[in-house]
């Protein structure tokens, strides 16, 4: 073999071994989401950390209630070296979802920028008793002003990409007003969000119920995943089960206290995911939940 043959041989065995390595490092690449335990019992919240390969945070709603409550999200994230949040995502107005966002400044961790849609007086102010407040709403975005921090709305169709192999979409997300079903609740005022990674991906369903949940199966295609985060606490009122079957998921995430996923009113919740051999987690029970997701498999970590 002559020392040219030699040479372009050994070239290629190296761009070989370079190419083995990439793809096993690219196949071992992840993101960690983690359900929070915002819950205490009596106390139902949400809060969902995104961590992406590069050390972007995202965050999807901040928890809220009691004082003890409201400090879980800040206290996770310090316990986990997270010092910077690049997207705070409120899914709607209600305080289980967005009244921590105090605690997390307070702990002293930034927030580069908030998306938090602002709903309808009227539709609002009717749900004070249920945690929609409107002037409640406006005093906390206007600390967000004095704290420097910008603030944004989502709309149906905003594309958000984290990392070049992620992408996280809203499918939709009305004000409680101007609907495709006419005045809905705020909860049906939620962002619904897609984390899409390879063959992976997540849906956050926010505080979704039924009138809108019914108008979204029309479109099962946009909703299919393999990880859902069960809406509304995982409660009745909740999506139809037409919704579930259109997710199709893998695993149900549920964001809840035991006592309230064990309460007759979750019992359609429980009962549909049951029948259909689907695992379901809940925060009340099994504390934070970690997901490691790869772009063609996930693995579920328990606290």
């Amino acid at each position: 073999m002559t020392q040219i043959k030699k040479s372009l041989v050994c070239i290629l065995v190296c761009l070989l071994i370079a190419a083995i390595f990439l793809c096993a490092c690219t196949r071992n690449e992840k993101i960690v989401y983690t359900m929070v335990n915002v819950c205490d019992e009596g106390q139902q919240a949400d809060a969902h950390v995104l961590q992406f390969k590069d050390g972007t945070v995202y965050v999807i709603d901040a928890g809220g209630g009691n004082a003890i409550v409201r400090k879980k999200l800040a206290l996770f994230l310090k316990i986990n070296n997270i010092d910077v949040i690049d997207k705070l995502f409120i899914s709607h107005a209600h305080k289980d979802h967005y009244e921590g966002i105090i605690d997390v400044i307070e702990a002293g961790i930034k927030i580069k920028a908030l998306y938090f849609n602002i709903p309808d007086r009227e539709a609002c102010d009717r749900e004070k008793p249920w945690g929609c407040d409107y002037d409640h709403i406006n005093k906390t975005l206007q600390f967000m002003k004095v704290q420097g921090i910008p603030v944004q709305t989502v709309k149906t169709g905003d594309i958000f990409n984290p990392q070049e192999t992620a992408v996280l979409k809203v499918l939709a997300v009305y004000d409680g007003k101007n609907t495709p079903v006419g005045e809905t609740d705020i909860n049906d005022a939620s962002a619904i969000m897609k984390l899409e990674y390879g063959e992976e991906s997540i849906l956050f369903a926010g505080d979704l119920n039924m009138k809108l949940g019914n108008f979204l199966v029309q479109n099962p295609e946009n909703l299919k995943s393999d990880i859902l985060k069960v809406p509304h606490h995982g409660t009745e009122g909740v999506a139809p089960d037409t919704f579930f079957d259109a997710v199709s998921p893998k695993l149900a995430l549920v964001p809840s206290p035991k006592g309230l996923w064990l309460n007759i009113r979750s019992k359609r919740i429980r009962e549909y995911f049951s029948s259909r051999n689907i695992p379901v987690l809940v925060s009340g029970i099994d504390g934070d939940v970690t997901v490691i997701l790869y772009k063609d498999r996930y693995e579920v970590v328990k606290k």
